[in-house]
């Protein structure tokens, strides 16, 4: 098995904490324990959009264009496969893209629905199916994931591209709580929204592309700079970034489901410009994404039509002044917050862990891997973590997906 050697590079970040205070300075390592897929399994056949590890200790995982949940031992092995194509109970419609337990509860997401169950996983108990347009965003909300309360938050699709990426200075992306028959219930909170839209002026058929620099996560929620903690309990999110404060501060929050702010802490950092440099190489790497240049297959259009494409990429690309401070929020199973901080000019990811009072407890560095195709993509999709352990999902060559087990080591040398 592999060691990686990860950096702890730690710093108090909340204001009001002793500047001078330091953490044991060794490095946290991770080592590999597990890794599921390989070119010739048919275990893992297509990307990870979720995994979530159950009462029975197994591993519970929804890949793209797979109409099942497959079950894993925590060894590797194949124990079962839950769902079918299909759209009767019981069924998947296109693939599972979410799942989780709440209590004894197994819940499955697809295209356009929740399907609950307890006791026999053929058979739901029930079945959530509602849709509600939000024309204002630009946006439809269907179900999304279960909460601990049985209640559910909406998954935002994008209907109307140019809706959605021009916003102005509105406030923000409601999250809101549903009903299981679709009532809204409430709003969890307001998701800052940082304008992270780039319009397309080569084909109105396409929806503005996402700024690389403040893309949504690979996994999870869904949602800018959020996630549901993993009993669906609460939310985690970046607030507001407070870049001409002196010093910068970005707002860290843990808000439970009925809206109470359980934790509101401001971080401290240092602000960091974006580059010429890397203002160039997203530039060209976002141009060669709406080209397809980054796809095996292509676009399968003209070098001419792609040229152009290229082109007005280039032609309407833009950089915030500043990097964004954080890229993505990971909930931990153990009341830890996993933030994925700025990124940086050798592409290494930097991911902060916090405790629960936000007190940071550790820097940890991934400079290998990837998630995707597009290479602003983060190494490693972190989906469950801890002070003890990690799950996460990467690409390896060819396109083969794979899930890994990595077991945190914090031992202090002194």
């Amino acid at each position: 098995m592999r060691r990686l050697t990860l950096l702890a590079a730690l710093l108090l970040c909340a204001p009001g904490a002793l500047r001078g205070q330091s953490v044991c300075p060794t490095p946290w390592r991770l080592e590999e324990v597990l890794r599921i897929g390989s070119f010739e399994s048919t275990d893992l056949v297509a990307s990870v959009l979720d995994l979530a590890i159950g009462p029975d200790s197994a591993l519970y995982v929804a890949q793209a264009m797979v109409p099942a949940v497959t079950v894993f031992s925590l060894d590797g092995q194949v124990l079962r496969r839950i769902g079918r194509a299909g759209q009767g109970p019981g069924d998947i419609e296109l693939a599972a893209r979410a799942v989780g337990w709440v209590g004894d509860t197994l819940w499955i997401a697809d295209f356009s629905r929740v399907q609950l169950f307890t006791t026999d996983e053929r058979r739901p108990e029930q079945i959530i199916q509602f849709s509600r347009s939000v024309p204002e965003e630009g946006s439809l909300l269907t179900p999304g994931r279960m909460l601990a309360d049985g209640t559910l938050v909406g998954r935002r699709r994008i209907t109307d591209g140019g809706a959605f990426s021009s916003r102005g200075e509105d406030p923000g992306l409601a999250l809101r709580r549903f009903s299981r028959s679709g009532e809204v219930l409430d709003t969890i909170a307001t998701i800052e929204w940082p304008g992270n839209g780039i319009e397309n002026e080569v084909d109105a058929r396409l929806f503005p592309g996402t700024h690389p620099l403040r893309d949504l996560p690979p996994l999870g929620l869904g949602e800018y700079l959020t996630a549901v903690t993993p009993d669906g309990s609460a939310v985690v999110r970046i607030g507001k970034v407070h870049d001409d404060a002196m010093p910068p501060t970005f707002d860290l929050l843990v808000i439970s489901i009925r809206g109470d702010t359980l934790l509101q802490r401001s971080v401290e950092y240092e602000r960091r410009e974006v580059t010429r440099a890397m203002e160039r190489r997203l530039e060209e790497e976002y141009a060669g994404w709406r080209a397809g240049d980054y796809y095996p297959s292509g676009l399968q259009l003209t070098e001419t039509t792609l040229e152009r494409r290229r082109r007005a990429a280039r032609r309407v690309f833009w950089v915030p002044e500043y990097l964004p401070p954080v890229r993505q929020v990971v909930a931990g199973t153990d009341g830890t917050i996993w933030l994925l901080r700025e990124m940086r000019e050798d592409r290494v990811d930097v991911w902060e862990v916090y405790d629960s009072g936000g007190t940071l407890e550790g820097t940890v560095e991934i400079g290998q891997g990837r998630t995707s195709a597009v290479p602003w993509d983060p190494r490693l999709a972190v989906a469950v973590a801890s002070r003890d352990e990690v799950w996460g999902a990467t690409y390896g060559d060819f396109g083969i997906p794979y899930i890994h087990r990595y077991l945190v080591d914090r031992t202090c040398a002194t």
